[in-house]
């Protein structure tokens, strides 16, 4: 059977320029000798050349589909500001599909953080089932003084909606504390991050930091203070999408408040989250080829 033909859906203002690009043409025919030639003849290469003619050969492509969770079976992953380990769980559950490669922290005590996070048991046996580890009292701005981290290096360092917490209602000076606290946070990882060139590792350490967008946190310039670091570079901007990392459920800094927090994700989902991932200047990957 013969396919049916699409129909032709053009503007207003393509169609108006269309008919403005035909008439002027058959006025220009008219004017002119034709020689024994149809003057109707040389339309045919208007018609070719019209945004009809591309209308009725392509179609609307479909927008394509995110990048997946940037990491990889064999990196080597540092957690840093854990909530619940909620996504430290699925990181070993569903991304990496192990946790020998794991060390998840968070700066709390064992105590306080199962005050604040009613469901953080659950995740962190799970975590350790899989081969992750688990460490308390890690402050996430100073983790050269973590004696357990000595010496150690990272293919990924996660901070999750780095928050200060600090529960200050003077915006200007909430936007300060917390751009120290990523400024202090980005300067401490740079040691741990591991480097093909300089230590002959396998892959070039990254930061992954998940941020939300809009007021207040556009006014943190995270940009700026990567900048002014010197020797850090973004290398990437994807968007955080929850369902790629099922289970994952994201909590603020001070636990679930009720009346305040939301559920299921709506609090970063409501927010267009993004990761910035985010390398060191002279590694490999961003150097020019010599010749």
């Amino acid at each position: 059977m013969p396919k049916a033909k699409s129909k032709l859906k053009l503007s207003y203002h393509e169609e108006l320029k269309l008919r403005e690009k035909i008439l002027k043409h058959v006025s220009e025919i008219f004017r002119r000798p034709h020689g024994g030639v149809s003057p109707f003849s040389s339309l045919s290469s208007l018609w070719s050349s019209s945004s009809i003619s591309r209308h009725s050969s392509t179609r609307t492509s479909a927008p394509p589909p995110p990048p997946p969770p940037p990491f990889k079976p064999d990196q080597s992953v540092l957690l840093v500001g854990e909530g619940n380990f909620s996504f430290a769980h699925t990181l070993a559950e569903n991304i990496l599909k192990t946790g020998d490669s794991i060390i998840a922290t968070t700066l709390d005590s064992e105590r306080i953080l199962k005050r604040k996070y009613d469901d953080a048991h659950e995740h962190i046996s799970a975590l350790i089932q899989k081969g992750g580890k688990v460490m308390y009292n890690v402050d996430a701005t100073q983790l050269d003084k973590c004696k357990e981290l000595k010496n150690k290096r990272f293919d990924k360092i996660v901070f999750n909606f780095p928050h200060a917490g600090a529960g200050i209602k003077d915006q200007d000076r909430n936007i300060l504390e917390n751009q120290k606290l990523v400024k202090a946070f980005l300067i401490s990882c740079i040691p741990f991050l591991s480097s093909r060139r300089h230590y002959s590792d396998k892959y070039d350490g990254e930061i992954f930091l998940s941020l939300k967008s809009g007021l207040p946190y556009d006014n943190w310039n995270i940009k700026n203070i990567i900048k002014s670091i010197g020797n850090l570079v973004i290398r990437a901007t994807n968007p955080f999408i929850p369902s790629q990392y099922p289970g994952y459920q994201h909590r603020r800094t001070l636990g679930f408040q009720e009346g305040i927090s939301k559920g299921d994700n709506e609090e970063i989902s409501d927010k267009k989250a993004k990761i910035l991932l985010i390398g060191k200047k002279n590694d490999p990957k961003k150097s020019k080829k010599r010749r």
